[in-house]
């Protein structure tokens, strides 16, 4: 079974990616990321977006998974969802339990 899995919409169909294993790395990675927008004096939701989907594309092996790829094959009312889910997977958060603090 895999441990991150995205669906993209795509022109010919969807398409669905696995990634079977993911670096300890991407856990640091993560964190860094979120400490940099506690940090950032001045930042919007758009750089926000921007660094959460370069940050998922990263985390697939798959050349054809780019921010651009996952941005164009979500539908926007899934988007969140989408990168919350992922995130939460490489945080170690099991689905329907309590997130911890980190």
């Amino acid at each position: 079974m895999a441990k991150l899995e995205l669906n993209l919409h795509t022109k010919t169909g969807d398409v669905q990616y696995e990634e079977h294993h993911v670096s300890g790395q991407k856990y640091l990675d993560l964190m860094n990321m979120k400490i940099e927008f506690e940090k950032a004096k001045t930042i919007t939701i758009v750089d926000v977006l921007e660094e959460r989907l370069k940050f998922t594309a990263s985390l697939f092996s798959d050349e054809k998974v780019t921010a651009e790829a996952i941005l164009q094959g979500t539908d926007p009312w899934e988007l969140i969802t989408m990168l919350d889910r992922i995130e939460d997977a490489v945080l170690g958060v099991v689905p329907g339990e309590e997130k911890k603090e980190v």
